[in-house]
């Protein structure tokens, strides 16, 4: 079964202004708590949940993880035994979410004031309080040390704390709802560290990136592995985002002309390459979320999303989701066309390195 281009939604326009700041005196930072059995919360003086505080996924303004309501125990007002957190004033740049796709596109957008350099007030979050927490998710301790931030500047608590004074930035991304130009400008900066610009498409070999060896994560395809076993027979490098540092994801995606792969957060790595990258993603829905169309829509990326019809649910094992292509042998034939058009759409004579992949089922390079 020959793949289809997947349907895409209308995206709404770019914000080019700057997101929100507000400042909050005598607030409440509440931290998760299996003993409360709430998640995270900050609360203004009047007991309000604050709204640019909370993480929001699509147009609605219902929080997607923080709750939004008083403590019950609390009703007759905060105990006198809550202690002050020791800082006069903090910035709060939200939740640490530790899966690399969410902490682009949830955690990271918060981050954006840094552009103007390192803040006046100390960062605050949720999220561990003790180095070595961090240390499993290396990623995120890289991005942030791109930022010129340690993991021991970033502020957290395992208990609430009393606030006097809190700056409470808008984030620049939310998913699947709009993001602003500034998001970007902070990516690209953190970004600029692991590639030399000189070497920008440089590479004329397309890359793949696969989850044939993540043990565990959202979604799969549970026989791709038939589908890199052919790509790379036709010369496509396959590659394991997993196994990569992340100045080696970001130096892949400004390096190569044309970048592959089976849609996931992957893909968001986009974000901190040169603009105008060239992507093939195989996707296990006919219908593309927003999140990745907001993505390409601030990198100015030429991304086709590529489904096959009879793609079938089956066990999820250790994924949120996994998915069985119903022809991989198809399936990778239409990425391979699809990287050449995608390669002939930049250049000419790159296209034309790449023309015999057309012919590897016996079809025109222009067939879908």
């Amino acid at each position: 079964m020959t793949l289809r281009d997947c349907r895409t939604p209308r995206i709404p326009r770019l914000r080019r202004d700057r997101p929100a700041v507000r400042t909050f005196e005598n607030a409440l930072y509440l931290p998760h708590s299996a003993a409360r059995g709430q998640p995270s919360a900050l609360f203004d003086a009047a007991r309000r949940f604050i709204p640019e505080s909370v993480d929001i996924r699509g147009p609605g303004d219902t929080p997607s993880w923080q709750r939004t309501d008083w403590p019950e125990e609390w009703a007759a007002g905060l105990p006198g035994d809550v202690p002050e957190a020791p800082e006069e004033t903090y910035l709060f740049l939200g939740g640490a979410h530790l899966h690399y796709g969410h902490f682009l596109v949830t955690t990271l957008p918060r981050f954006w004031p840094l552009l103007q350099g390192r803040p006046a007030a100390p960062i605050l979050c949720y999220a561990p309080t003790h180095e070595a927490l961090w240390q499993p998710y290396r990623f995120a301790v890289d991005i942030l040390g791109h930022l010129g931030v340690g993991v021991r500047d970033i502020h957290a608590f395992e208990a609430p704390r009393r606030l006097r004074r809190v700056i409470v930035p808008e984030p620049a991304f939310r998913e699947e709802a709009f993001a602003y130009t500034v998001f970007r400008d902070l990516c690209l900066r953190i970004g600029a560290g692991c590639y030399d610009p000189g070497e920008v498409d440089a590479d004329d070999r397309p890359a793949y990136l696969a989850k044939t060896r993540l043990p565990v994560g959202v979604r799969r395809f549970a026989n791709e592995e038939a589908v890199t076993e052919i790509l790379a027979r036709e010369g496509v490098e396959i590659l394991h985002p997993e196994a990569m540092s992340f100045s080696d994801q970001v130096r892949l995606f400004a390096r190569r002309r044309v970048v592959a792969g089976s849609l996931g957060s992957a893909l968001h790595t986009a974000l901190f390459a040169p603009p105008g990258r060239r992507v093939a993603a195989l996707s296990p829905s006919p219908q593309v979320n927003p999140t990745f169309l907001l993505v390409d829509a601030l990198c100015g990326n030429t991304v086709a999303y590529l489904h096959q019809p009879g793609t079938a649910e089956v066990e999820p094992g250790a994924f949120g989701s996994q998915q069985r292509l119903a022809d991989p042998r198809a399936a990778a034939e239409g990425v391979l066309r699809r990287i050449e058009r995608l390669a002939a759409g930049e250049r000419g004579a790159f296209a034309a390195a790449w023309a015999r992949l057309g012919r590897l089922a016996g079809r025109e390079p222009s067939e879908q």
